[in-house]
């Protein structure tokens, strides 16, 4: 195995050790707060006096259920694909090699995650979900005011989802395809701050 593949693989290990206990925290946070609010809604629903309320508790339940079970259909894996990285071998040549391609691919995979995340499209489909959901008491249940609020509460609560997401890996392949890497190891031990510009986003973090 080369001394620059070398380089790479102690990037990359680095970087998704770091990377994941924001992946980790992302991920379960916000399913374990869709998960609860579904629930609450669920359980509450039998016992909610009022037909405008138990409609919104009806509501409640269904876009809090999308947004659990997006999280489940599509978690964001970093935290995940850094356990399994640092179980793997490096004892050998080969081992390394067959690491250091597996933690390209998962780089690719957790990068591409990220990117979903802050894309236009996931920002247009969440307020799809959160305008059918306003529109829905507005229309179906004649509460116009009441539609609105559930719309800028469903939207605010999306949004704040997509900003606060990780974008460590985007940064990380940012830097592992512009060659910025043996910088970045050999000086892996210096505190300083890290700015990246990847496409559009800018990332600034610190490494202690």
């Amino acid at each position: 195995m080369a001394a620059d593949d070398t380089d790479k693989l102690h990037f990359l290990n680095m970087r998704f050790a770091q990377a994941a206990p924001d992946s980790q925290l992302w991920q379960y946070g916000w399913f374990g707060l869709f998960s609860g609010v579904a629930a609450v809604n669920g359980i509450a629903y039998s016992q909610t006096e009022g037909e405008h309320n138990r409609y919104d508790r009806k509501v409640g339940f269904t876009t809090s259920f999308l947004g659990a079970a997006d999280m489940l259909l599509n978690p964001m894996r970093t935290h995940s694909f850094a356990e399994q990285l640092r179980a793997m071998p490096e004892n050998t040549p080969e081992q390394r090699y067959s690491k250091l391609a597996r933690a390209e691919a998962w780089m690719k995979i957790a990068a591409e995650r990220e990117r979903y995340e802050q894309s236009t499209l996931n920002h247009v489909l969440a307020s799809v979900v959160n305008g059918l959901a306003g529109l829905a008491v507005a229309k179906d249940d004649g509460r116009v005011a009441d539609g609105w609020m559930t719309f800028i509460t469903g939207v605010v609560a999306s949004e704040v989802k997509i900003l606060s997401a990780p974008e460590h890996m985007l940064a990380t392949e940012y830097l592992y395809n512009s060659g910025k890497l043996v910088t970045e190891t050999a000086k892996a031990d210096a505190p300083r701050w890290q700015i990246a510009a990847f496409g559009p986003v800018l990332s600034a973090s610190y490494r202690f």
